[in-house]
């Protein structure tokens, strides 16, 4: 059997073992200490998003304008780059269109063609991967901890923690982005077998 995702409550319950709290089965409105840890929680993962991985990031995402020639920014996108350096495109609030793609280089926000553009997207803490939501977990509860206990001693073993669990995460962003270039690439692939190859015969 496979093991079930990190659930928000479990990391929740995680979070107020560290401060000494008994754990929850369900979320409350009047439990201050648990609504704190969720706050503390939703923040990190606000940061670990922000920070932008391969689990969060489109490339090459096309943004169509509307008759208008407006560009919106979609629900839930924290960055938008376009691909084409050439392009000063920046986001910016329309005075009544909402979040859109202001066009700096020529300053306008008619936008004749479509864009594509590197889409980096804000996510909740159940739509992240597990590592991630392994880290999210201890850097809050370490965040948690030194709001509402202040312990100097928790603080370095939670650090030491912290510090394992991003070197983890830094490691399968690093692992996943390899294998989504070769296989983006074939001239890449093929010279990496190519040189396994060439070292195979010079090792003989």
């Amino acid at each position: 059997m496979y093991a079930a995702p990190l659930t928000e409550l479990e990391a929740v319950n995680d979070m107020l073992a560290v401060i000494g709290q008994a754990p929850v089965n369900a979320f409350t409105a009047n439990n201050s200490d648990q609504n704190i840890a969720r706050q503390e929680l939703a923040k990190v993962v606000r940061e670990v998003c922000a920070y932008g991985f391969k689990f969060n990031t489109d490339e090459g995402q096309t943004l169509t304008p509307d008759i208008d020639g407006f560009v919106a920014v979609p629900s839930g996108a924290l960055s938008i780059d376009p691909m084409d350096p050439r392009q000063d495109l920046i986001v910016r609030q329309h005075p009544t269109k909402g979040f859109g793609l202001w066009d700096a280089a020529n300053l306008t926000w008619e936008i004749a063609q479509p864009i594509k553009c590197r889409l980096r997207w804000s996510f909740e803490f159940h739509a992240l991967p597990e590592l991630a939501r392994g880290y999210a977990v201890i850097r809050a509860g370490r965040k948690l901890q030194a709001r509402l206990v202040g312990s100097p001693e928790l603080d370095r073993f939670a650090a030491e923690d912290e510090q394992r669990s991003w070197l983890a995460l830094q490691r399968e962003q690093a692992a996943t982005s390899d294998i989504n270039v070769f296989r983006a690439s074939p001239e890449i692939a093929a010279k990496i077998v190519r040189g396994r190859i060439a070292d195979r015969r010079f090792t003989k």
